[in-house]
Parts: C-alpha cells; structure tokens; sequence
C-alpha cells in the first residue's frame, strides 16, 4: 500500500514541472430525455414525469514534451432544479509511460457492472426498484489513477489502480487548493485503495476483474474489502454477459448483522436489426447475515435473503433519438422477505 502511494506521488511530482501547453480544443456535448416511470409496491403506486440534460465541457491538449492532457467537467442539474458542476477529471497522458490522472466524482474502478447487458442500460442498474450492495467503487470520492498505457501487454490486457486519500473528502466542486476533511478513523476507513484489470483475449470477448479494500478501519470482526469479476462475449447479433459482485461489510460485531453480499447478474442481448434491440436479464443479490450466538452455542449460524431481480429492455432507434421500454420486476427486494416491486420506464433520448 506504502509502496503503491510512494508510486503514485512519485509520478505526479514528475509531471508537475511547468510545461508550455499547445492551445487545446474545446467541445461541448450531452444529451436530453424525458421518460414516464410508473412503480409501486405489494401496497403503493407511484408514477412520474421526468425531463433531465446533462452537458459535458471537454478539452484537450499537448505539452511540449509530448505529453497530452484532457479535461472535462459535468453540468448535472439536481432535483431542485440547480445546476451542479461535478464529475470532474484531468488526465495526463504520457505515452509508453501510461497515463496519471486527478478524479472528483470519476474514473470508476468498478466492474460490477462490466457484463453490460442492456439495450437501455445495464440491467436493473438502468431501471431498478433497489440499491443493489455492491461494494466499493473509487469514484464516490476525490481521487489519484494510474493506468497501464495501451497495448502494451499481450490480449488487449490493461491495468489501473486508484488511491483515495481521504474517505471524507467529498465531491463536487472541490477547489483545486482543497485540503480535504479532517477524517478520525472509523468504521468504514480513512482511506481507500483499488485496483482493476481487464482484457480482450480473443475476438468479442471482454473479461475484467476489480478488488477495493479499505484503510483506518475501526472494524475489529471483519474489515472491509469488495471485488467483482465479469465476462461478456458478442457474437453476431448476439451479446451475452455475466457478472459476479462480493462485498464484506466492515463490522466490529458479527452477531445479528449482515456480514456479506453476494451478487450474480447474467443476461443476453439481441440486435434484431439496426434500429431494434432487445434484451433480458437477471440479477441474484444475497443478504447474508450472522444470527446472534445462543447461550450454550459455540458459534452462530447464517441467514440469507435473497433479491431476485427480472428486466426486459427494448430501444427503437429514430434518426438522433432513442424510444425505449424498460421493466423491472423484483421479488424480497431490498433484502426484505416478502417484498415485491415493479417499474416499467417508458423513454426518449436525444444524444448531441
């Protein structure tokens, strides 16, 4: 972990001399969508209306050294109409020697969703009833990368690792001089580091694996640690994917808490034409949870309630627009016996 930092920071001292930049281009693109969603419950309904953009600023340039650089920040509007600039990322690129780069709110590490089948989105993840409980990922807070440089390792095999120093340094706007929150240790760490591999061995396949563990951790039963493996193989018309999640939740006690989630997702994809594709899913996530140890027991048991989630996707193509239909049923969801939900969004995109 030393070593990594000791790397990392090594790295940015490298690139931090002043270099002259070639004048770089600027581009603005996003997209605008509207979509009704009508969801609900074994005992409640809802239904809604929803119109949202996202615009993004990006620019791009070279240093005299021959290094490039590439900027873009996010203008998301909130639920309160505001306008929030986030999802901010600097990246350096320094050809053989891969490239280094500075996130607020990016660079995602996670592979959970890496099996990608959807003809929305991926699986529930674009239309769910439930926060699935899959980990870690290194974009939730400020962060520092370093990625292998293309091509460089044989079957298209490429490597990250990301360090977040400071778990309560949030995101959205930090200043460029931020000196982040003063973070005591606690149950979920002060400090975060994750890795990433992925690979392309053979034509239409795509595999990759992650694995995020934690630093300065009041945990003293079970520390905290998340990974994710997944494959997806396309072939034809067809596409099909599978993905595995485990997260160990950190816990100073194990007796009557939920210790690990567990999740498998897997579906297939259909392209019946230019226009049409369709698609299935379905996602298994596991609650496991310690029961309490009886008087005269030498150990505890284990429960577990498993969320079983079902989605359909279909998206028609016209011209620069995208119609789509998305269902999602879910049966014990929210890791709740018994609880059942349902969403269908109906959806038209324009990308710009």
């Amino acid at each position: 972990m030393k070593n990594i930092t000791k790397t990392l920071l090594v790295l940015v001292s490298s690139i931090s001399i002043s270099f002259a930049a070639v004048a770089g281009e600027v581009t603005l693109t996003g997209s605008a969508k509207a979509s009704y969603t009508i969801g609900g419950t074994d005992d409640a309904m809802d239904k809604g209306i929803g119109v949202s953009n996202e615009l993004k600023v990006a620019a791009s340039g070279e240093l005299d050294n021959g290094y490039t650089w590439n900027y873009h920040l996010d203008l998301d509007p909130g639920a309160a109409g505001a306008v929030t600039n986030d999802d901010a990322a600097l990246t350096i690129g320094m050809g053989d020697m891969g490239t280094i780069g500075f996130f607020d709110g990016e660079g995602s590490l996670h592979s959970n969703l890496g099996w990608g089948i959807g003809a929305l989105g991926t699986g529930s993840d674009y239309a769910g009833t439930m926060t699935i409980s899959y980990g870690y990922d290194i974009d939730s807070e400020a962060n520092l990368q370093y990625h292998t440089p293309a091509d460089l390792l044989p079957f298209g095999l490429s490597a990250k690792v990301g360090y977040q120093p400071n778990i309560g340094d949030q995101t959205g706007g930090n200043d460029y001089k931020n000196t982040g929150a003063i973070n005591p240790k606690t149950l979920v760490g002060q400090s975060m580091t994750q890795y990433r591999v992925d690979a392309a061995p053979i034509d239409g396949l795509k595999i990759g694996a992650d694995y995020a563990n934690t630093d300065g951790s009041t945990a003293t039963a079970q520390e905290a640690e998340s990974g994710a493996y997944f494959a997806q193989y396309a072939i034809g018309n067809f596409k099909v994917g599978y993905g595995k999640s485990l997260y160990a939740v950190p816990l100073t006690d194990k007796n009557g808490n939920v210790t690990d989630y567990e999740t498998t997702s897997y579906g297939v994809e259909f392209a019946v034409n230019d226009q049409l594709s369709i698609s299935y899913t379905k996602e298994k996530s596991d609650a496991i949870t310690a029961v309490a140890i009886v008087d005269g027991a030498s150990s505890n048991t284990k429960t577990s309630v498993e969320s079983d989630i079902t989605t359909l996707q279909a998206a028609y193509v016209i011209g620069g627009a995208t119609v789509g239909v998305a269902t999602t049923e879910t049966s014990d969801a929210d890791y709740t016996s018994g609880k059942e939900e349902k969403v269908t969004v109906l959806s038209i995109a324009m990308a710009f």
